[in-house]
């Protein structure tokens, strides 16, 4: 793991969290909505269940995450935002767990008919997506509240003066 010694370093690691953050965001769009084809053609996108990660600590974001906010908690005045972050992520990814159940959680009680014809792939009626539109629509503004807490963490990360610096480095192994 790069050291977080230097503001650079931070912002580069909180830009990397960012554009990860927006990649899944945007694959969660693909999924609700289908993929744009040839002259706006609308096309859906098969989505394997793992294209999406469910859990917040699977996610590139959560890794990041995971991985230096207990350095960033550490240092004063950027501590409490590191929490703001963290409830973002966690409501981010309990709103996505109802798009994941609408596109892929089977019905407990199935036929056995069902089950043959289906082979076991969940067909999404015309219902269960409006729903999971809706849901995507949380999910995005949530997505802009995490996204406003990263900028203010990185002009706080600009602002940092040598001794704040001095607790994440020495915190960091």
């Amino acid at each position: 793991m790069e050291e977080l010694s230097t503001k650079a370093s931070i912002l580069q690691h909180i830009y990397a969290a960012k554009h990860a953050h927006l990649s899944w965001v945007k694959k969660a769009d693909r999924l609700v909505n289908g993929l744009d084809g040839y002259k706006g053609k609308k096309v859906d996108l098969n989505v394997d269940k793992t294209f999406i990660p469910l859990t917040s600590d699977t996610c590139e974001f959560g890794l990041w995450f995971n991985s230096h906010s207990q350095h960033l908690r550490k240092i004063p005045s950027i501590g409490r935002f590191v929490t703001r972050i963290e409830e973002h992520h966690e409501h981010l990814h309990d709103t996505y767990r109802y798009i994941y159940d609408i596109f892929f959680e089977m019905p407990h009680r199935r036929s056995l008919v069902h089950k043959i014809l289906t082979f076991n792939s969940k067909k999404v009626t015309a219902d269960e997506r409006e729903k999971a539109r809706i849901y995507l629509t949380y999910l995005k503004h949530t997505s802009k509240e995490l996204l406003e807490v990263l900028s203010v963490l990185e002009e706080k990360v600009k602002s940092l003066d040598y001794n704040e610096l001095k607790t994440v480095v020495e915190t960091h192994p």
